[in-house]
């Protein structure tokens, strides 16, 4: 039964990564005050702060000034608890379960941000590098803290890439004739890339980079031909970095591995 015990413990966290998610980008803390009706201001009580059944509960709305509360906050709920147990039937009982679980919990706050304000700060990825540096000595780490290392070096190397090939190739020959061009992708993707490679390591974070292109092509073509997205609206990267950092954690070595066989026999 020990993965109900990592179901609430994901649950639980789920809410706290809503906290984080709404306030680290408005520079306010993430402990106090004690949490709060983002309409009304009151503050919201213990039995209303139940992840996922509080929100059914209340019926989606704030029990003092009957607004509705946003479905982002027991979407993040139930996806914390549902990615910290297919962690732990993943990996077992051990460090790379913890190790894990920490990768998700920076993953998703991350994401959380940059699909509300497009940006992911620089501080909270840097922390996520750090600690995923620290934690690759772990024991029964299936790598280590150089390779650990390589892999964030290639995911900076992305970003760095992604931005001179836009910067130099595409959007020059505009600026030539006097179009202007937005930067196609942040600097605050670079710290981020570089956590997710530390965490997955050289083969994950190859696998992590193709499944986030593949991902966001389909994303953004998909938008073009349903009349959602226009040229040149802002679509974060973060989120599609994310989805193949998870699919990196999870079957990066076996995807890398089966592609050469594949490739190379």
């Amino acid at each position: 039964m020990t993965w109900i015990v990592v179901l609430i413990l994901g649950l639980v966290l789920g809410s706290f990564f809503n906290v984080g998610i709404w306030r680290i980008p408005r520079g306010e803390s993430i402990l106090f005050p004690h949490s709060h009706c983002p309409h009304c201001g009151k503050l919201i009580r213990f039995y209303d702060n139940i992840p996922i059944l509080s929100y059914l509960l209340l019926r989606g709305r704030c029990r003092d000034c009957h607004k509705p509360i946003s479905l982002r906050y027991p979407l993040v709920e139930l996806l914390s608890g549902g990615l910290f147990v297919f962690a732990y039937l993943r990996f077992g009982w051990d460090w790379l379960t913890l190790r894990a679980l920490i990768f998700i919990s920076f993953l998703i706050i991350l994401s959380g941000i940059d699909i509300d304000h497009k940006i992911l700060p620089f501080p909270l990825s840097l922390t996520g590098l750090i600690l995923g540096l620290i934690t690759a000595v772990l024991p029964s780490f299936h790598f280590g803290f150089i390779p650990a290392l390589v892999g964030g070096v290639i995911g900076a190397g992305f970003v760095i890439f992604a931005w001179a090939l836009w910067r130099f190739v595409l959007v020059r020959p505009f600026a030539r004739i006097g179009v202007k061009k937005k930067e196609g992708m942040g600097w605050g993707d670079l710290p981020f890339a570089a956590m997710i490679g530390v965490f997955v390591g050289p083969k994950g974070m190859a696998v992590t980079l193709a499944t986030a292109v593949v991902i966001g092509v389909i994303v953004g073509l998909t938008g073009r031909l349903l009349g959602k997205t226009r040229p040149g609206t802002e679509v974060p990267f973060g989120p599609f970095l994310a989805l193949g950092g998870l699919v990196g954690l999870f079957w990066g070595d076996w995807i890398f591995d089966l592609y050469l066989r594949l490739v190379i026999g």
